[in-house]
């Protein structure tokens, strides 16, 4: 794996054209959590799957789109417009410089931008292609064995709580809250969350446990990695690098 403690030189004499892009957001996770979640199990997270893939890894974009956060003091929100132009021009220094296969990791809901930028990336030129990735979202499935309560997870439940008992436990306070409104997640797009989670939680924090949190991370971490391979294949860019699993 490379990082930016590695020189050009490192680069240039290598093979590699794969390169992890991680992006968090810094906001409210209720009264024990800290602000820092999402950019901080995105750190560990990305680290994890470009050792995997033999990648180059970026430092992670910390600030995302958290207007549906605002009324929480601390909540640092990005313009959708801002992000995308911060994800777009990173990838096409990437694609001028010869990677092929660029990973975006996204590890918060409302980052919804992505979506738009990766398209708009990948039809825009034949260089390389551009694949995103939402962890905590897409890998549902592994994560549903893991968790009592998965479907009714949004924010600073059990999932981020276990996540982070498992990786900074002195971060993880005493007041867990519990709580599920009687609303689905499309109120994210009406309302701000404060409205319906007055705690800014929305899940069952009282369940989650440091082993599942390792459960967790490691459901993510393969979940990434097969499908980043899967689809970059299928996309007719497998790794130059031979070094992957």
């Amino acid at each position: 794996m490379y990082d930016v403690t590695s020189t050009h030189l490192d680069l240039e004499r290598s093979s590699v054209d794969t390169a992890a892009l991680p992006v968090g957001a810094i906001e409210q996770h209720g009264p024990h959590l800290p602000l820092s979640v999402d950019w901080f199990q995105g750190e560990i997270v990305a680290r994890q799957v470009a050792e995997r893939l033999d990648a180059f890894l970026l430092p992670g974009i910390p600030y995302g789109c958290s207007q549906a956060h605002t009324g929480f003091r601390g909540t640092i929100s990005l313009a959708p417009e801002t992000l995308g132009a911060v994800v777009t021009d990173i990838a096409e220094s990437l694609l001028e410089e010869g990677f092929r296969r660029i990973a975006v990791l996204n590890f918060h809901g409302g980052n919804l931008i992505l979506k738009l930028a990766v398209r708009d990336l990948n039809l825009s030129q034949s260089i390389g292609k551009v694949v995103l990735v939402s962890p905590g979202q897409d890998a549902g499935a592994k994560l549903d064995d893991i968790l009592d309560g998965y479907p009714d997870e949004q924010h600073a439940g059990e999932l981020e709580t276990s996540v982070m008992l498992h990786l900074a436990p002195g971060q993880v306070g005493d007041s867990r809250v519990n709580h599920v409104p009687d609303v689905g997640p499309v109120y994210f797009d009406y309302l701000p969350m404060k409205e319906f989670c007055p705690d800014g939680v929305w899940g069952r924090s009282s369940l989650a446990t440091a082993e599942k949190g390792r459960l967790v991370i490691e459901g993510m971490v393969d979940y990434t990695v097969d499908y980043l391979q899967d689809t970059f294949t299928s996309l007719g860019v497998p790794a130059q690098n031979s070094s992957e699993d």
